[in-house]
């Protein structure tokens, strides 16, 4: 397996009574994609880095509220042009295994 450049984790999961989850089904609720890859987001940017561009992500199953959350991001290498940020991938996990994946373009926050 490849190195992990970023290790993230939400040891509590994201609380059930969280307002993004207000409609998002009552009675059975799901974590939105939206807001796993902005809890995603907001982790990277305390390491100074930012999601250019999400070039595809696909879920494989849904995230319940309160489930515990760890997320990978290992690099893929260059990007296609020379002077193109790195790509990344994302793994999105669970206790059970894995909820997503996501395809990923890096940039340094400021950039």
């Amino acid at each position: 397996m490849d190195a992990v450049d970023h290790r993230f984790s939400l040891p509590d999961g994201f609380p059930e009574d969280s307002r993004f989850l207000d409609g998002h089904f009552p009675g059975n609720p799901i974590v939105p994609g939206a807001v796993i890859l902005g809890y995603l987001a907001a982790r990277l940017a305390a390491v100074d880095l930012a999601i250019a561009k999400v070039t595809r992500m696909k879920f494989i199953r849904l995230l319940r509220p309160d489930v515990p959350m760890e997320i990978t991001v290992v690099s893929k290498g260059r990007g296609v042009q020379a002077e193109a940020w790195p790509e990344f991938r994302a793994e999105f996990r669970d206790g059970e295994g894995v909820v997503a994946t996501a395809s990923l373009v890096l940039r340094g926050r400021d950039d």
